[in-house]
């Protein structure tokens, strides 16, 4: 597939100059070829900017760019560099097919030396194509083709009008540069230090040449490791390489007193810097740089259970997911830095790059950071099914031929945690609602093969086959079920989890979304700007609907985001090392301006969730467990008045440097009574005296569990309460914390589920399809989302008269069946349902209302509606 130089390290030796000057034509490959493109003919060019992320949409996804360049003032070799280029490239010069490359994130090139003339013409076509059959796709392109990370999110099922487009990335989003360079390059460096005994350490090291010219080459291999506490070490070594040949030579130096790199929380990020270069008869021609560290960081993932060591010791990791950016031409080190920085002061350790592959220099900075980064390979769920052979065979192919400029890339950083082939792919069992893509384990094989790729390449980290596997994705209170399910769950490496919420009110990402009112919550400019509609109306704080103003409705979003994850934070962290070793919501910031699961914006204004998760990532904190709650909707802590509310104080510590006793104090806040006469104010507050008190603990060290300290139960009186905390140790300032409660005589009733928007229910229900039947009445099923699983199939109502535990048989070819308890919904296909009904039906209009839930795609109430005749209704034969 790709037929050039992979290009992952810089040629330092004798400089480079930027190519300038682009012109662009879009027209697709093909027909560029038939017009001359590649020799620069054609109409239609225009000025264009490089480095620049275009869009590929439907009908225009290949972009051609032309520029003029004279020949380079060098005596040595010429190798064309392109940084960085999407989705598949090819590239002419002077006419003539240098070759091709496919894939968005890895540096590639050509010699050219060869090919230079004093003028030159340089052509390339870069292509991305739609692909709007998810399940079947077959480029690899990660979160920019599928996914809720992206515009126009896979959950709006291509339902919104002009002029929202689905769109991908395309063109040339990295300089492009003629490096000047002598015959023999270096292709890539593996670093593999590691320590030995005591404080020594030792720097094996393998560099792969590669001589451009046809002549022999005879030269001098030179490595010199410059470090922080003595002189540089350097080590010699002559070699030898054949005309046109490739070879791989391997060096070793002992460090003494080698530093350690630690994550931030765990000691002093220490870097190292290898410098690797090539001279030719005393000529210097090539010479590349790395930094590198030595760690002492073990994982161990398996199905029964996981274990995370740094530097000896068992560590419980706090992260997030984090995509930066869309615009990878907006990527660069200062918004890295920051990010890098924003992290650590929401007391993170560790990121990880969701299906997705950055820009080289996040990485370097993460290391510099001393941020933990989990590496994703960009895939997200499902690819090629129902694929031709020939479409198969290319995405095997192309993710083949990927995955090793991956890990060349990336391998030397030290801040690289662990690998992971593919996200949520849909042969693990959290992906049983995708039915048959799931039931025939599809990806299952080249995800295997993925990793066993990696652990060669990468033999010293692990590699996980799949995210969503052996580590956990909850999304508890926003996809599925209710957020008070968190207190439940027994995670062991949780890193997906989270809800979404407006941006800020004054945060200049308004400025790109509608802020008129009142607002549908189908309103395409909010759909195609992120908005869960069905997440929002179920499990979230609302519909734009139910508030009086904009204001109202980002507070009640921002509100319900920072509790959600405040409460899945204080669940695992509480589970430390019992079973859970990590917690990583999603995301650190919205990766395009509307809105998204940050913690901050896309203009990194931050939401309220940025706080509540930098008290719940506290290295020392006083976790509030509330017991035998109710969950309120939105959010909320419910207690009866008859029942004395139960809550937990548990401590958990990650500090190192924190130990002995301490002091827990705790004391009840009332906020708001809900009695106002008689007696009931001076019940209340002598029973509020009482409610306070402290106990002498034995702090948990950073490497053991959390401990219990108390168990509470309070007989509370209605009203609203606060329960304050306040953990003292020697030497520190107190540690605080809280948590509200409602206490109630009658708690509120969970709120009505949501109608499903129209756009979700014409592609699921087929609306006017209710007809009469010798037994009752039937609809039809016709789903257009994706692959999806009809998981419940409740609450029917006939022209608004419930149906007691109706019957429901399911139509196939074989005759009616029992409707089973899932159903597979294949994409497009009809399906008829029969509803028994045990009384006639008048003639006239009638509508059926039912809940609907397919896991994954939609969750609510439906609506059909259809006309029975006068003749239908009297040839029916009811019971």
């Amino acid at each position: 597939m790709n037929d050039c130089l992979l290009l992952p390290l810089r040629q330092t030796a004798a400089g480079a100059r930027s190519v300038v000057g682009w012109e662009a034509s879009w027209l697709p490959l093909g027909e560029g070829e038939a017009e001359g493109l590649p020799a620069g003919g054609g109409l239609g060019w225009k000025p264009v900017a490089v480095p620049e992320q275009q869009a590929a949409t439907s009908g225009r996804s290949a972009i051609w760019y032309r520029s003029r360049f004279p020949r380079p003032d060098h005596n040595g070799r010429v190798v064309l560099r392109l940084g960085g280029a999407f989705l598949a490239t090819h590239v002419w010069l002077n006419g003539r097919l240098l070759g091709s490359h496919y894939g968005y994130f890895a540096a590639f090139g050509f010699d050219v030396t060869s090919h230079l003339r004093p003028d030159n013409l340089l052509v390339i076509c870069c292509e991305s194509p739609i692909e709007t059959d998810l399940t079947r796709k077959r480029h690899v392109m990660g979160i920019f083709n599928d996914g809720d990370s992206r515009p126009y999110p896979d959950s709006a099922w291509f339902s919104l009008p002009e002029p929202y487009r689905w769109e991908v990335p395309v063109g040339l989003w990295r300089p492009v540069e003629l490096e000047y360079v002598g015959p023999v390059i270096i292709d890539w460096l593996h670093l593999q230090p590691r320590l030995v005994a005591g404080d020594s350490g030792r720097l094996e090291v393998e560099v792969r040449l590669r001589n451009l010219d046809g002549r022999q080459m005879d030269g001098e291999l030179l490595l010199e490791l410059v470090r922080p506490e003595g002189p540089a070490l350097r080590l010699r070594r002559q070699v030898r390489l054949a005309g046109g040949a490739e070879i791989t030579t391997s060096l070793g130096l002992n460090v003494a007193g080698a530093r350690r790199w630690s994550p931030w929380r765990f000691g002093e990020p220490s870097l190292y810097q290898a410098q690797v270069s090539v001279s030719v008869q005393g000529r210097p021609s090539a010479e590349v740089r790395e930094s590198f560290g030595f760690r002492d960081i073990r994982v161990h993932a398996a199905q029964d259970g996981w274990d995370v060591r740094i530097n000896g010791q068992p560590a419980f990791i706090r992260g997030a997911n984090y995509t930066p950016s869309l615009r990878l031409d907006q990527l660069d080190a200062d918004l890295f830095r920051a990010d890098l920085e924003l992290a650590r002061e929401a007391n993170l350790d560790a990121l990880r790059v969701h299906a997705h592959v950055l820009p080289d220099e996040f990485y370097r900075l993460a290391d510099e950071a001393g941020i933990l980064v989990i590496a994703d390979f960009p895939l997200t769920l499902a690819y090629a099914y129902h694929a031709t052979a020939e479409e198969a065979r290319f995405f095997e192919t192309v993710v083949r031929d990927q995955v090793p400029e991956m890990v060349r890339q990336l391998r030397n950083r030290c801040s690289i945690f662990f690998w992971v082939a593919h996200d949520d792919p849909p042969w693990i069992a959290a992906s049983a609602s995708l039915a048959d893509v799931h039931a025939v384990r599809q990806n299952y094989t080249i995800d295997q093969e993925i990793k066993a790729s990696i652990d060669q390449l990468d033999p010293e980290r692990t590699a996980l086959a799949a995210s969503g596997e052996l580590d956990q994705h909850s999304w508890l209170g926003w996809k599925a079920g209710s957020w008070s399910g968190f207190g439940d769950a027994l995670p062991a490496f949780l890193t997906e989890f989270g809800a979404q919420a407006a941006p800020t009110l004054d945060s200049p990402v308004w400025r790109q979304l509608s802020t008129r009112w009142p607002l549908r919550g189908d309103d395409p400019q909010w759909l195609y700007a992120g908005f869960h509609l069905p997440c929002w109306a179920e499990r979230g704080a609302g519909l734009p609907t139910d508030f009086p103003d904009l204001a109202s409705f980002v507070a009640a979003g921002q509100e319900y985001q920072a509790g959600l994850l405040a409460y899945a934070i204080d669940q695992a962290r509480k589970r430390k090392f019992e079973p859970c070793w990590a917690a990583f919501p999603y995301q650190l910031c919205d990766s395009f301006p509307g809105i998204g699961f940050g913690l901050v914006d896309a203009a990194r204004v931050p939401k309220a969730a940025l706080a509540a998760v930098r008290e719940a990532f506290a290295p020392v904190r006083v976790i509030i467990d509330p017991v035998g709650f109710t969950p309120l909707q939105p959010w909320g802590f419910g207690y009866r008045s008859e029942r004395p509310v139960g809550l937990r104080l548990i401590i958990v510590n990650d500090d190192p440097s924190l130990r002995g006793s301490a002091e827990l104090r705790w004391f009840v806040v009332r906020e708001r009574s809900l009695e106002t006469r008689g007696n009931s104010w001076f019940r209340d507050a002598v029973r509020r005296k009482s409610f306070s008190g402290s106990v002498s603990v034995g702090l948990p060290s950073a490497v053991e569990p959390a401990l219990q300290a108390t168990n509470l139960t309070l007989p509370l009186a209605a009203g609203n309460y606060r329960l304050e905390t306040e953990l003292r140790a020697a030497g520190r300032a107190p540690v605080q914390s809280s948590l509200a409660v409602q206490v109630r005589a009658e708690l509120p009733e969970p709120r009505r589920r949501p109608q499903l928007p129209s756009y979700l229910l014409e592609r699921i229900v087929v609306h006017d399809s209710l007809r009469p039947d010798l037994e009752g009445v039937r609809f039809t099923l016709r789903n257009l989302t994706r692959p999806a699983v009809l998981a419940g199939l409740d609450d029917l109502r006939l022209d608004g008269r419930p149906l007691v535990q109706p019957r429901l048989s399911l139509e196939t070819d074989s005759g009616r069946v029992p409707l089973p308890r899932t159903l597979d919904l294949p994409f497009g296909r009809d399906l008829t349902v029969l509803v028994e009904l045990d009384f006639p039906l008048e003639p006239g209009d009638h509508d059926l209302e039912l809940d609907l839930n397919l896991p994954g795609v939609a969750s609510g109430r439906a609506r059909v509606s259809g006309r029975i005749r006068p003749d239908e209704a009297l040839s029916g034969g009811w019971k």
